[in-house]
């Protein structure tokens, strides 16, 4: 249901006006040249609902109400926020039964006001629990708990919310568990059927929502991944065989070439057999880690470019794929550097995302922006 305070009590927290404003205010800092040079329409929302596709950004309110310049470039560039932790377990209900949602609920109030739509990341996941989700709960208490947390999550923004993820990275082929799913609290109380559960839980609550499971690490040409997908796949044909509500495949696109080669047809292929059980494709986290790229950021920033139009041109090849979610906005704040497995080891600070640390548009966002425009023409993107 929507928040008792509902959103003229909020909107001052963020407020498009103010928001847009304080971009303005950036001047030059925030486009080379002045404002009179910032880049004209369209928008990347603009090119990527020309060919039927989604695209959105992932936003904190903490960004927004600290950095507002970041939630300005959302407002103009994207058809979609999706609040980065807001609806993460820990957040939303850090304590049994207590569910504390008034940042989630400014995110989506700011989506409503604008135009945008909303989606939900995540319901279920391993990771961002409470510590008391961490003191092996029995199959009892583990069932209660995923019907409390979907349902109240899912009835309050019902309706409001394009998709969530329902399920993410269940997935880890191994060979410690039956399916390749990862060991999760989840699996231990309820064995697998819990994805299942957490899938029908979530349509019970909000029936026009876009189901998906949300999954990463799939789209290099090396024999791990290929176990990853080969796992996915496998799940996902047994949730459609048992008429789980599922209607969408999350792949997070966090892009590393460390991790090995890309191959296109690979990843096409991929897609491909997932769209052939009538799923649709989602891209829902893409940045790039450049820790295998030069020092020298001209150089850095091509390379950077390049990789991701080589990804998106692969994906958006096939029609299957309908929308596209960038992890983050601006270099000013991101995940990558506060990862050692993921960080540069020579001190640079990374640069993962469309726009830099002033938040001026880098090679990256051309990159996005030049998929879109030749990426084939999809039916209208829902």
């Amino acid at each position: 249901m929507p928040a008792a305070d509902g959103p003229a009590a909020r909107g001052a927290v963020l407020d498009r006006r103010r928001l847009l404003g304080a971009l303005a205010a950036t001047g030059a800092a925030a486009w080379p040249g002045g404002p009179d040079a910032r880049p004209a329409a369209p928008s990347l929302a603009a090119l990527a609902a020309a060919k039927g596709i989604v695209f959105g950004m992932a936003l904190t309110r903490d960004q927004a109400r600290d950095a507002p310049p970041l939630a300005a470039i959302a407002l103009a560039q994207s058809a979609m926020l999706v609040p980065g932790n807001e609806l993460k377990w820990v957040r939303a209900e850090p304590g049994l039964g207590r569910f504390a949602l008034d940042d989630a609920d400014a995110l989506v109030d700011l989506a409503d006001a604008n135009g945008l739509s909303t989606r939900g990341h995540t319901l279920v996941w391993h990771e961002a629990l409470p510590a008391w989700m961490e003191t092996g709960l029995s199959r009892a208490e583990m069932s209660t708990a995923l019907s409390r947390h979907i349902g109240t999550l899912c009835r309050r923004y019902a309706g409001r919310m394009h998709s969530w993820d329902v399920v993410n990275e269940a997935i880890e082929p191994s060979g410690a568990e039956a399916g390749g799913l990862r060991r999760t609290p989840f699996l231990a109380a309820l064995g697998e059927d819990y994805i299942a559960r957490a899938f029908a839980l979530a349509a019970e609550a909000d029936p026009d929502a876009i189901l998906t499971l949300n999954e990463y690490d799939l789209e290099r040409d090396t024999d791990w991944q290929a176990r990853r997908r080969a796992a996915t796949l496998d799940l996902l044909n047994r949730l459609v065989r048992q008429r789980v509500p599922i209607r969408a495949l999350g792949i997070q696109g966090h892009l590393d070439p460390a991790k090995g080669p890309f191959n296109p047809e690979v990843f096409r292929s991929f897609i491909r057999a997932v769209a052939s059980l009538g799923l649709s494709v989602f891209i829902t986290e893409l940045d790039i880690t450049d820790r295998t790229f030069p020092a020298d950021v001209a150089a850095r920033d091509r390379a950077a470019a390049e990789e991701t139009r080589a990804y998106l041109a692969a994906a958006l090849a096939e029609p299957s794929v309908r929308l596209v979610v960038t992890w983050g906005i601006s270099d000013a704040n991101s995940w990558v550097d506060g990862n050692p497995g993921t960080r540069r080891t020579d001190g640079l600070a990374s640069r993962p995302h469309l726009y830099d640390a002033a938040f001026r548009p880098k090679p990256l966002r051309g990159a996005v922006a030049e998929a879109f425009r030749s990426a084939p023409t999809r039916g209208l993107a829902r």
